[in-house]
């Protein structure tokens, strides 16, 4: 009886996994958005990298800024583990993303965060490596997320689906031309 909603019970839907609201990335920094003025254009921040209050136009923040995930959600948007990122971050092959305190640095009580193009470089990092047994053309496989369902993740893209004969519903994406 659970399932007559309309939904079956082994469909997995993909979410739009949020960004912070209150803190971005502008220039490699990790600001928070303290206020903004509309009418005079310019927006307040304190810039949690440098340890210092700065303002700048409000239309140029809009432009420059980019979206800011806490280490969790850049893990759920990836499709990865916590433990296996943490994993290529003490290896080296990933940077570690950007503390909350003074000059980046992390904690353990504090979050720390990746912004999008983080996000993406790391979607491009991890696609290199091979999962399983060697192929014998030489060739990598693994299951790691397209540029085009990762930006759906993230809330920029739209994604159809289409509906088998079986009932089960796949992803369908369309190139957008210009």
């Amino acid at each position: 009886m659970a399932a007559s909603s309309g939904a079956r019970s082994n469909e997995k839907v993909q979410r739009i996994i949020k960004p912070s609201n209150k803190l971005f990335f502008v220039n490699k920094d990790l600001v928070r958005v303290l206020s903004s003025n509309r009418g005079l254009n310019i927006v307040y921040l304190f810039n949690l990298t440098k340890d210092k209050e700065q303002s700048m136009l409000l239309s140029d923040f809009k432009k420059h800024r980019k979206r800011a995930y806490i280490f969790i959600d850049a893990c759920r948007l990836l499709n990865k583990s916590t433990s296996q990122i943490r994993l290529h971050i003490r290896n080296g092959f990933i940077n570690p993303p950007l503390g909350i305190l003074a000059n980046g640095e992390r904690s353990y009580t504090r979050k720390s965060y990746y912004s999008e193009d983080d996000i993406f470089e790391i979607r491009r990092l991890l696609s290199t490596i091979h999962i399983g047994r060697p192929r014998k053309d030489g060739k990598v496989s693994n299951s790691m997320l397209t540029e085009q369902e990762l930006r759906a993740r993230m809330g920029d893209a739209l994604v159809l689906y289409t509906r088998t004969k079986d009932g089960d519903f796949i992803p369908v994406w369309a190139e957008e031309t210009y």
